[in-house]
């Protein structure tokens, strides 16, 4: 079998990615793990061991794993100015913006339960007596960051 025909299918028909080289070895059938609900054939004094091709794939190249964990946290810092700039245009709609808020949140109180109460219900004296609920609905989520930003720095 040639080598390309190795790095694009395997016995089984599933493609493999041509960023990982494939090597196939042949071994022997006993040991290879038992599939369940199949029985085992008895082998007989006069045939043959029984083989198995296996595939062994290569680890991603290190220089491949850099690239791709750039290419990541570029997409998270893009997503992150695109979020900005939504929330300084007043553009968040109002559920996103809750998530976000509630994100924050469950942090410092540790359940999605405790933080959506929080949201409704705890009223911030710092920010006129109103609750981070009405805040996200009148628009002001940008005050309401910039809120716990202070507050955690005052904690640190």
């Amino acid at each position: 079998m040639e080598r390309a025909d190795i790095m694009t299918k395997t016995p089984t028909g599933k493609s493999v990615r041509l960023a990982q080289p494939v090597k196939q070895v042949t071994v022997d059938a006993g040991l290879m793990p038992k599939k369940p609900g199949r029985q085992q054939r008895r082998p007989t004094a006069e045939a043959e061991p029984a083989t198995a091709t296996v595939n062994i794939f290569a680890p991603v190249h290190p220089a491949v794993a850099a690239t791709r964990q750039k290419m990541k946290q570029q997409a998270a810092k893009t997503a992150a100015v695109r979020l900005g700039a939504a929330i300084d245009a007043g553009a968040l709609p109002a559920a996103e913006a809750k998530r976000l808020v509630l994100s924050r949140i469950v942090k410092s109180l540790g359940s999605t339960e405790a933080a959506e109460k929080w949201y409704r219900s705890h009223h911030l004296s710092e920010l006129g007596g109103r609750t981070p609920a009405q805040m996200v609905r009148a628009g002001e989520l940008r005050a309401l960051l910039e809120y716990f930003a202070r507050d955690t720095s005052e904690k640190a």
